[in-house]
């Protein structure tokens, strides 16, 4: 994707920003539906097919009400599937651990987010009924790990919130000791709380989740939830990182079961 996605970048800037045009457009990093790039102070998405335009908006609801910052789109082309936001500061968590009280500042930024008047996105995001059946299906892994995910499966949640939906560790920036935000919006939708907590633990373990938790507040029930997520979302993010030569992927999710799987660790 990434010569097609800097063209099409390129593009999207000399329309939108044309005093940028002859700066130099430098890769930051791609997945499976994204690729980023930097282009002086902006920050260049590109995405296979999401809606930017809608994800824009969607951006500008979310910065009224959260205490940690979010792109503000300078910019959205939805025939390019371009966002463009000024870049904020720091380097993401992914393979680092995190500092002293972000655990406290995640959780009061979830319970925020959380709290947004779902009528306020209803036409932004979609409204999505996670299926513990749907994260089984096609998910690889070790057959001896996949026996424990597939008989821990959870009961569906029917409490919706409006969620990030991919909070990992690759989208949380840190400067300094200091969280400074959150980026990479395009899977948010109005879903299971417990999405937003799952791949925090993933990353960071349990100790970091109970602290999550303690400023968040009250969350009955969803323990079993968040661990199946985050055991579907390990396995995930192993085979994506073996697969595609992501080497920190792969060991972020390998050191992940030490606390996701700790019999079969005692076994082995």
């Amino acid at each position: 994707m990434d010569d097609t996605a800097r063209g099409r970048a390129e593009r999207a800037l000399r329309a939108h920003a044309p005093e940028l045009a002859g700066v130099a457009v430098v890769a930051l990093g791609h997945g499976l539906d994204n690729a980023a790039f930097a282009a002086g102070d902006l920050v260049v998405r590109v995405t296979r097919d999401g809606d930017v335009e809608r994800e824009a908006r969607l951006l500008e609801v979310v910065a009224e009400g959260v205490v940690l910052p979010v792109p503000v789109p300078r910019f959205a082309d939805a025939d390019a599937g371009v966002l463009a936001y000024p870049r904020i500061p720091g380097r993401p968590l992914l393979g680092r651990s995190p500092p002293a009280g972000s655990a406290a500042a995640l959780g009061r930024f979830l319970r925020e987010l959380h709290a947004v008047d779902p009528a306020r996105v209803d036409d932004l995001v979609p409204a999505e009924d996670p299926d513990p059946d749907e994260w089984l299906a096609g998910l690889d892994g070790p057959d001896a790990l996949l026996r424990i995910v597939r008989a821990s499966r959870p009961r569906p949640s029917v409490r919706r919130v409006l969620a990030h939906a991919d909070l990992g560790a690759e989208h949380i920036l840190e400067l300094d000791g200091t969280l400074t935000g959150v980026i990479d919006w395009s899977d948010a939708a109005l879903t299971d709380p417990a999405l937003d907590f799952a791949r925090l633990y993933r990353d960071f373990g349990p100790a970091f989740l109970e602290e999550l938790l303690a400023a968040y507040g009250p969350l009955e029930g969803a323990m079993p939830r968040i661990e199946f997520y985050a055991r579907c979302a390990a396995l995930e993010d192993l085979a994506y990182g073996q697969a595609r030569g992501r080497r920190a992927y792969a060991a972020n999710a390998a050191r992940s079961f030490a606390w996701l799987f700790p019999a079969q660790r005692e076994r082995g």
